[in-house]
C-alpha cells in the first residue's frame, strides 16, 4: 500500500508537470509576435544591372573632328581667304595674244587693263609696260588711278611714275598732287619733290593750296 502511494505521487508529479509545460507553450504559441527586423542584405547579394532609359535620346556617333560653338562663330565671322587660284597664271599666253591679235590699241588696251588686277607683280610690271606704251593722253586716267593706289607693289609704281613723267603737264601735276598728299604712297615724296620742282615753291602738306597753285601754274603755263 505503501508503494501504491508512492507511485500515485509520483504519476501526480508528472501530470502537474506536463500540464504546466502545455500551457507555458501554447501561451508562447498564441502571443502576438513584435515587429519583425528586416534583414540586411549579404554583402555578397548580386545587385540588379539598371534598366536602360527607353526614352532616352541616342548620342550620334562622332565622324572626323568636331566644330564647337565658338569654332563655327569664328568660321562665320571669319571667312577664308581668297584663293591664289584667282590670279591669273598662264598671263604671259594671254599678253602675246592681246598683243598679237589685229585690232585696235584701244581694244588692247581695254583687255590689258581688265587682267591686270589679277596679275602677279611680275605680270602687272610688264603689262604696265605695254599699257604705258599703248595708252593715249587723254585716256591716262584709266591707268594713272593704279599710280594712286598706296598698295601696288613699288616696282610697278615705279613703271607707271616713270610713264607719267612723259606725259603732259596737265596729265602729270593734278596725278601728282594725288600722289603727294597720301603718306602711304611709296612714291609720296618723289612726287612733292617734283611738284616743288615746278612750282618753285613749297607748300608742306596744305595740299589745298597745293592743288590751287598747280590749276593757275597750268593756266600760266600752257603746254
Amino acid at each position: 500500500m505503501k508503494i501504491l502511494k508512492i507511485l500515485g505521487i509520483i504519476v501526480a508529479v508528472v501530470v502537474i508537470g506536463f500540464a504546466v509545460g502545455w500551457w507555458g507553450t501554447r501561451g508562447s504559441q498564441t502571443k502576438a509576435p513584435g515587429p519583425s527586423t528586416p534583414e540586411s542584405p549579404s554583402v555578397s547579394q548580386t545587385v540588379p544591372p539598371a534598366q536602360p532609359d527607353l526614352f532616352a535620346k541616342p548620342t550620334p556617333p562622332t565622324v572626323g573632328h568636331s566644330t564647337n560653338a565658338a569654332e563655327q562663330d569664328t568660321m562665320a565671322t571669319n571667312p577664308a581667304a581668297p584663293a591664289s587660284t584667282n590670279l591669273i597664271t598662264d598671263w604671259e599666253d594671254r599678253l602675246d595674244n592681246i598683243l598679237g591679235a589685229d585690232g585696235e590699241d584701244s581694244d588692247k588696251v581695254k583687255q590689258l587693263l581688265e587682267m591686270f588686277p589679277r596679275l602677279p607683280e611680275d605680270g602687272q610690271i610688264e603689262v604696265a609696260q605695254h599699257l604705258a606704251n599703248l595708252t593715249p593722253d587723254e585716256d591716262f586716267g584709266s591707268l594713272g588711278k593704279y599710280l594712286t593706289n598706296s598698295t601696288m607693289p613699288e616696282a610697278v609704281l615705279d613703271v607707271l611714275m616713270s610713264d607719267l613723267l612723259n606725259r603732259p603737264t596737265t596729265v602729270k601735276l593734278p596725278l601728282l598732287v594725288n600722289v603727294a598728299s597720301d603718306s602711304q604712297n611709296p612714291k609720296a615724296s618723289e612726287a612733292k619733290d617734283l611738284l616743288e620742282l615746278f612750282l618753285e615753291e613749297d607748300y608742306g602738306t596744305d595740299w589745298n593750296t597745293w592743288s590751287t597753285k598747280v590749276t593757275q601754274w597750268l593756266k600760266d603755263n600752257p603746254d
